[in-house]
Order: C-alpha cells, then sequence, then structure tokens
C-alpha cells in the first residue's frame, strides 16, 4: 500500500525565511485552459510552531500576500511539483488555511499604458509579457491599455475568442483545442480509473450558427455568418477586423462548440500525473465506445485524508 507524501515550501515575499511543511490537512488545486489563473489551497488543521536560529518566529511574517509556494506530492517520499505560485490570502483562523494563485498573480501587480492600431496579438504579448510565450498568428483591430495589468489586458484578449494560460511555464495565447506540449497519459477504466460521470457528445448533434461582425472604423462593416442554419446563434463584435482575422475566429468559435468528445471527467489516483493541455489515452475493455485520445481541459487534484486523487475533465476527442 502507497503511503502519502507531501512537502510543501514557503518563502517569505522578501526571500529571507524558507518553511517547510511535510503534512497537511489537506490540499485542493485547480488548473484550467480556460481559466485566466490556476489556485490552489492548502488547509493546516493544527497550530504551527516555527523557529529560527532557536527562536519562534510568527507564522504570519513568513505565510503571508506575496510568498512564494511550491506544493509537492507523491507517494513514499517520492515527490512531484504539482503548483509553484505565490500566497493571494491567508485565513489566520484555525484551521489555517493559504490561498495561492499560479504566475498569473504576479502579473496582476504591474501596470501598462500605450495604445495600438492594428496589431499581431503576439506584439501585445511581447509588450506585457517578457517571459516564453507561444502566441496565435492573429491580427486585431487596435487596442488601448490604460493602466491595466498583464493579466487584465489577456483577460481583454479573451474576446477574440483565445484561451490565455500557463502550461509548464510557458504563457500560451491560443485558440481553444490547439495542441501544445502536452504529453500522453494512459488510463485502463480496469486498473488506474476510480470512477467517472463522461457523457458522450457528438459534433453533429451540436447544432450552431456563428454571426461575427467587424465594424470598420471607415464606416462599413464585415459581416461572417458560419455554420448550421437551423443552429442556436451566436454573435460576435469586433471593430477594424478585416474579413481573413474575422473568419479565423468565427472557424474557431464553432470548433470549439462543436466537438466530438466528453462532458465531464474521471477520477484516478494521484500517479500517473496529468496536468491540462496533456493527452489522455483511454482504455476501456467493457465499453469500447470510451476508447480514444483526449485532449485535456482541466485539471482538479485533492491530497488528503481522503488519498490522493487527480479528477481530468477531457476537452475533445482527437483520434
Amino acid at each position: 500500500m502507497f503511503r502519502l507524501s507531501c512537502n510543501i515550501i514557503i518563502i517569505d515575499p522578501a526571500g529571507t525565511t524558507m518553511l517547510e511543511l511535510p503534512f497537511v490537512n489537506e490540499i485542493e488545486i485547480e488548473k484550467s485552459r480556460k481559466t485566466l489563473t490556476n489556485t490552489a489551497k492548502v488547509t493546516i488543521a493544527r497550530k504551527l510552531k516555527v523557529f529560527k536560529d532557536s527562536t519562534q518566529v510568527d507564522i504570519n511574517t513568513i505565510i503571508k500576500r506575496g510568498s512564494k509556494i511550491e506544493i509537492q506530492l507523491g507517494y513514499d517520499d517520492n515527490l512531484e511539483t504539482k503548483f509553484t505560485g505565490y500566497v493571494a490570502r491567508v485565513d489566520a483562523k484555525i484551521p489555517f488555511t493559504i490561498a495561492c494563485e499560479d504566475e498569473m498573480w504576479n502579473l496582476k501587480q504591474n501596470s501598462f499604458t500605450k495604445v495600438f492600431g492594428k496589431v499581431k496579438v503576439s506584439e501585445i504579448v511581447s509588450y506585457i509579457y517578457p517571459g516564453a510565450a507561444q502566441v496565435v498568428d492573429l491580427e486585431i483591430g487596435g487596442i488601448t491599455i490604460k493602466k491595466a495589468s498583464t493579466a487584465q489586458v489577456l483577460l481583454g484578449l479573451k474576446k477574440f475568442g483565445l484561451q490565455c494560460y500557463f502550461d509548464k511555464g510557458i504563457l500560451i495565447v491560443d485558440f481553444a483545442g490547439s495542441v501544445h506540449t502536452g504529453k500522453e497519459v494512459y488510463y485502463d477504466f480496469n486498473t488506474n480509473v476510480i470512477s467517472n460521470d463522461l457523457e458522450y457528445k457528438r459534433k453533429e448533434d451540436t447544432r450552431i450558427k456563428v454571426r461575427g461582425i467587424s465594424k470598420l472604423h471607415s464606416g462599413g462593416k464585415i459581416e461572417i455568418v458560419a455554420g448550421d442554419n437551423d443552429g442556436e446563434e451566436h454573435t460576435l463584435h469586433y471593430v477594424n477586423l478585416d474579413k481573413q482575422e474575422l473568419q479565423k475566429i468565427v472557424n474557431a468559435e464553432i470548433d470549439k462548440l462543436k466537438v466530438d468528445g466528453y462532458e465531464n471527467g474521471f477520477t484516478t489516483f494521484g500517479i500517473p500525473s496529468i496536468e491540462p493541455g496533456d493527452i489522455a489515452i483511454l482504455n476501456d475493455d467493457d465499453y469500447p465506445e470510451h476508447n480514444g485520445s483526449f485532449l485535456i481541459e482541466s485539471v482538479k487534484t485533492t491530497f488528503g485524508m481522503s488519498g490522493y486523487r487527480n479528477v481530468p475533465n477531457l476537452e475533445r476527442k482527437l483520434a
């Protein structure tokens, strides 16, 4: 039987004091390609006494807003880093609860002001974020940034149908369904899948019509309609997008809404490790319709008294 293992490393904002916690009551980590910020919540059941140079230190001087945090989880002392980020909030009551956010927390603390005319999304991202990024090839009609953080600008880009999130330390700005650095993870429903509430949906069963409208600075407009004539209509409004770029967005919106795949997810053990953007290879000898390769949209990880569990949710079927 495997023994649960964990280690929580917290460094105060000044970088002078490090705290390691080899025990917790509960940990909950939520990561998704659809949300801007990945989060974690660490709950400590008992009051801690922390010492530095034989002197007791107030834990609130270490675990406070802006402290760096790394969460390592595993079995039998074989640990893997499952979350890195910053302490966003602390509830000092008993139990002691630490709310954390990934690198996006740091990108909420800056500020930019700039007016772009017609511009590539990659140029905007380069202006607001100096790190490694993979960005869609899309030109938009213009954007005004006024005392906005990197996170706020990325949130604004989502109206173009883009997903903005961190994947293995790389900022991804792309349409839904794009496959980047994901690894393949194998699951067999008779061995390492605990339970599932998967509901299959077929692309042809979803009736969608998308209308894209771009108002031009010249006073005219471009309108593109695609999808099913009898489908539920979704209308997207933009400014000064040309026909080619508007078509990209309309096509991506249809591709996001009309997919073959499963709704909901399944529950598995803490290993093998899986992340959003990975590809789950499913095998079910009893129900072959479960079989296939699926892009992972989100993963909820829990660790504590009830064990170590992952709940991946599937975005779409790839093969």
